[in-house]
């Protein structure tokens, strides 16, 4: 199951540098073209990585779902698997850095019958304003921007905290250089409605 939430198919949001062919493509692995698990893995450099790995006990899920809510509880059962593919997906939830700084990422890749629909680079949103030099080195500073006024909730304690949410829309958007198809291009400093829990701070960029 993804538990990071993503809201559009065929979806990237780091690739090369090369502005006015934006590439539809993660380190090697593109939307649009048919990629293997173990393809997937190894373009990532994973060398070690679980296949269908069992799911924890619905007791284990249900304490963490109702302490944190469903998508935390989620991401940090992702934390004790560590980087695994099943039927549809392969996820990384740490062990990949992006940028000359390094930044750890995690990152969801969608498939079906093979081909690549769909991944997600997710990062701690105290990190959003050093990605945003990498995204318009890497695609071009040609963005729909969208900002308004969020509240992001502690689950625990159901208290809100007001952020400003960001999110831009590639209004080119991008092209697998090999097929010539379409993918979309956005990115989004903050998620989700509730904090998260895990190593990478109470806030998600993606």
């Amino acid at each position: 199951m993804k538990y990071i939430a993503a809201l559009l198919v065929s979806t990237l949001f780091f690739a090369s540098p090369l502005h006015a062919e934006t590439p539809c493509d993660f380190k090697g692995v593109s939307v649009g073209n048919k990629m293997a698990p173990a393809e997937i893995m190894a373009a990532l450099g994973v060398t070690k990585y679980k296949t269908n790995p069992p799911q924890s006990s619905f007791e284990e899920m249900i304490a963490l779902a109702e302490k944190y809510g469903t998508i935390s509880a989620g991401e940090l059962l992702d934390w004790k698997i560590g980087p695994y593919c099943k039927e549809t997906s392969c996820l990384v939830p740490y062990g990949i850095a992006v940028g000359n700084n390094n930044t750890p990422v995690h990152v969801f890749i969608a498939f079906h019958e093979g081909l690549i629909t769909e991944i997600d680079v997710s990062f701690g949103e105290m990190y959003w304003d050093e990605m945003l030099p990498i995204l318009d080195q890497k695609y071009g500073a040609d963005w729909k921007v969208e900002r308004e006024m969020v509240p992001i909730t502690n689950y625990e304690t159901k208290k809100p905290t007001i952020r400003e949410s960001i999110l831009l829309n590639h209004i080119s958007n991008g092209v697998n250089r090999r097929t010539n198809g379409r993918c979309q291009i956005w990115a989004q400093n903050l998620d989700m409605v509730f904090e998260h829990h895990d190593a990478y701070g109470r806030y998600h960029s993606v």
